[in-house]
C-alpha cells in the first residue's frame, strides 16, 4: 500500500529551474512551496496489473488502525473478491510499511482472518517501497498541474 500526500499547482522542478545567467544579470527567482501548502492524502492498494482501490482520505482526518481497516482493507478485500472469484484472497500478499496503523494488532488480525499474507517491511526503509520505483514519478510528473484538489482526485482516480 501506499499513502501520498499530493500539493496542488505544479512548481516546477530541479532541472527546470536550472538557467544560463550573463555576469550583469540577476539570476532568476525559484518559487517554493509553502512548508504548511495543504496536501491531498489517497491511500493506493495496486497490484502488478494496476490499481485495485484508490481511498481519497478527507482532509483532516486522521487515520487510525479502525480508519484503516474499515475503509481501505475491507473495500480492498472486497473488490479482490470480485475480481478473483474462485480465489479470493488465498495467496494475497501485502505490503505496507511499519506505520502505527498498519501494525496494529486489529490489522493484523484482520488480515490473517481474510488469509492475506503479511510480507515483512524493515524499519526505515522507504527506499524499500515498490510504488517508489515507478508511482511516485509517475504521480508527480503527470499529475501537479491541478489547480486544487477536486480537480486532483479525478485523474488519480482514473490512474
Amino acid at each position: 500500500m501506499m499513502r501520498r500526500g499530493f500539493t496542488t499547482g505544479q512548481i516546477h522542478r530541479k532541472s527546470t529551474n536550472a538557467s544560463w545567467v550573463g555576469e550583469d544579470e540577476s539570476p532568476t527567482t525559484i518559487v517554493r512551496r509553502g512548508k504548511f501548502e495543504p496536501k491531498k492524502l489517497f491511500s493506493i492498494f495496486f497490484k502488478s496489473n494496476g490499481p485495485v482501490l484508490i481511498h481519497d482520505v478527507n482532509e483532516g482526518k486522521t487515520i487510525d488502525h479502525n480508519y484503516y481497516i474499515e475503509n481501505c482493507l475491507k473495500p480492498v478485500v472486497k473488490e479482490i473478491w470480485k475480481q478473483r472469484k474462485s480465489a479470493g484472497t488465498k495467496g494475497i500478499k501485502l505490503l505496507q510499511d511499519n506505520a502505527r496503523p498498519h501494525i496494529h494488532s486489529d490489522v493484523i488480525n484482520y488480515l490473517t482472518e481474510e488469509d492475506i499474507i503479511i510480507m515483512s517491511h524493515p524499519p526505515y526503509s522507504p527506499d524499500l517501497a515498490p510504488c517508489d520505483y515507478w508511482l511516485n514519478d509517475y504521480i508527480k510528473r503527470n499529475l501537479t498541474d491541478q489547480p486544487d484538489e477536486k480537480s486532483l482526485a479525478l485523474p488519480v482516480f482514473t490512474l
